[in-house]
């Protein structure tokens, strides 16, 4: 599925636990890693060189620590704006997937995703794998950990049945078919689009949309899923899918992103923007076809 990954570092131990979690890829069949500093010069000309021999040590490690696990790893160190070369490398060297931490050096518990990967996420023309970082205090140090270690214990599927939701459902069918074994479908009723007028018709479209929610599972259950869970809450969409990943911590969160290059504000109010933010579980978001 995801032979071959650019994993984006910014040396930093949140980057640290990043490359650790890779190794929960070999399972899906990564197998090639493109580790990724870019190297963010604005007005200092001839910095460049300087800042890549001071990262080298670090960038060096990280690749010891992939190769360790398993993993055939090349490093690239572009100069210019992090999101930008992030997502022009990952279509330059075939990369089927990005993957990227939720925080960088900040490791503030406040700042709910890191500028680099919301901008990666804003940019990317493949899919995206955000793996969730939990901040914690040893001491009077700050130090992180990803929240989940096992891709493939239970995925979740946020749909609303758009043809992009339906091209995120095809990653969660090759989940199932490398050993998933339980995955959850949910799909929100809008309360923003349904109420006041349509509320009476509430019962009827979740009966549409369950049979819809059935069509999938029977594809999984073909496919080996031996537990399946359907989810049709009311409610607003984000708040609804991250209050679920919150109860029940799904080892994946997928989902379909709706188009790029909408300006920055009009990204910050989607619904795959704000599960991406605030969720406590990896989350893999699948941009259109371009």
């Amino acid at each position: 599925m995801f032979s071959s990954v650019l994993l984006a570092t910014d040396l930093s131990p949140a980057s640290d636990a990043v490359v650790d979690y890779v190794k929960t890829l070999r399972p899906i069949g990564c197998r090639k890693i493109v580790l990724t500093y870019v190297i963010y010069v604005k007005h200092l000309v001839g910095l460049s060189e300087a800042l890549l021999e001071e990262a080298k040590p670090k960038l060096d490690a990280q690749k010891t620590a992939l190769e360790k696990h398993g993993f055939e790893v090349s490093v690239e160190t572009p100069v210019g704006i992090p999101g930008v070369q992030i997502t022009r490398l990952a279509v330059e060297t075939g990369c089927e997937a990005i993957v990227i931490g939720s925080h960088g050096h900040t490791l503030a518990r406040e700042i709910a995703l890191g500028g680099v990967a919301t901008d990666v996420v804003h940019r990317a023309e493949v899919p995206v794998l955000v793996v969730r970082l939990d901040i914690l205090e040893e001491g009077e140090q700050r130090c992180c950990r990803v929240s989940s270690t096992d891709i493939l214990s239970h995925v979740l599927h946020a749909t609303d049945f758009s043809d992009n939701a339906e091209r995120a459902f095809r990653y969660v069918e090759e989940f199932a078919k490398i050993g998933c074994k339980k995955v959850t479908l949910m799909h929100v009723q809008d309360i923003s689009r349904i109420r006041p007028h349509l509320e009476h018709k509430l019962q009827e479209f979740n009966e549409i949309d369950r049979a819809r929610l059935e069509r999938m599972a029977s594809r999984l259950r073909e496919v080996g899923v031996e537990e399946i869970d359907l989810q049709i809450p009311y409610g607003a969409p984000a708040k609804e899918i991250v209050e679920y990943v919150r109860k029940t911590c799904p080892s994946l969160v997928v989902m379909g992103v709706h188009g790029r290059g909408f300006i920055a504000d009009i990204f910050a109010g989607s619904v795959a923007h704000n599960v991406v933010r605030l969720s406590h579980s990896p989350v893999l978001l699948v941009p259109p076809v371009s």
